[in-house]
């Protein structure tokens, strides 16, 4: 893993957890404390965490949506490769559920001129197709979280579990051969397990720099999962592997 892509997943982690210590990320990562400390100065210059001995914690009061637009902007080429990918599954009529990652984010550029229903909890997806006649939107409900820019709640898990639809769309912070598809916060997982069952099919995002990491709760096996959309820096092997589970995979060029 190189410095940049340690740097990515560490702010992934920030972001989710609002605060992490730099021994358990020196483990993480099997690099020295000194080496964390220095990746969490970089972040604090950018105004986004505040550090302290023992680690940092995501800052309160930051410019909206500062941390998701900052992880939006991460390994951006490759998301909209992804995304694009991704929307080729999206035909006119189908009703889908599309999640508040930032991965699934990039399918909307191409998805404007279908002929579709978006359930989402996501805000930026709600902003983005806000003008758009042909898209038929429906919100979620629930608590409204900065660093997500969407709603994450118990609310909003209630509201994806009564709800059927044709396909649902899902990102994750992790990809592991064993232990699944992971995030770490407990409630966006149990609202991505609930977007998960309510879809006929079941499509996860997930690039290469995410294959290998496990966090801490399971938003779903990999066999539960019909496609996997992921990017052509993607290991071969790894990638056989999910085949043979029974997951269609698609790689974005």
């Amino acid at each position: 893993m190189t410095t940049s892509q340690r740097r990515m997943r560490i702010l992934d982690i920030i972001q989710d957890n609002k605060s992490v210590e730099v021994n358990n990320l020196a483990k993480m990562f099997s690099v020295s404390t000194m080496t964390i400390r220095r990746d969490l100065a970089i972040f604090e210059k950018q105004g986004l965490i505040t550090t302290n001995y023992g680690g940092a914690y995501l800052n309160q009061g930051t410019s909206v949506d500062a941390s998701f637009s900052l992880k939006s902007g991460q390994r951006i080429e490759t998301k909209r490769a992804i995304g694009y990918e991704a929307a080729k599954l999206v035909e006119d009529g189908d009703t889908i559920i599309m999640d508040c990652g930032t991965t699934v984010l990039q399918m909307a550029k191409y998805l404007q001129d279908k002929r579709i229903t978006i359930i989402t909890n996501s805000w930026a997806l709600i902003n983005y197709f806000r003008s758009n006649s042909k898209v038929t939107l429906i919100l979620a409900p629930g608590e409204y979280k900065e660093n997500h820019a969407g709603v994450v709640s118990e609310m909003t898990m209630r509201f994806f579990e009564d709800l059927n639809a044709d396909k649902t769309f899902l990102g994750t912070q992790g990809l592991d051969i064993d232990r699944g598809a992971t995030v770490a916060d407990f409630m966006e997982c149990s609202i991505k397990r609930t977007m998960l069952l309510a879809g006929k099919m079941k499509v996860l995002l997930c690039d290469h720099n995410k294959f290998g990491q496990t966090f801490l709760v399971k938003e779903a096996d990999i066999s539960e999962v019909d496609y996997l959309v992921t990017d052509n820096q993607s290991d071969p092997t790894y990638l056989q592997r999910i085949r043979e589970m029974g997951v269609e995979v698609r790689v974005a060029e």
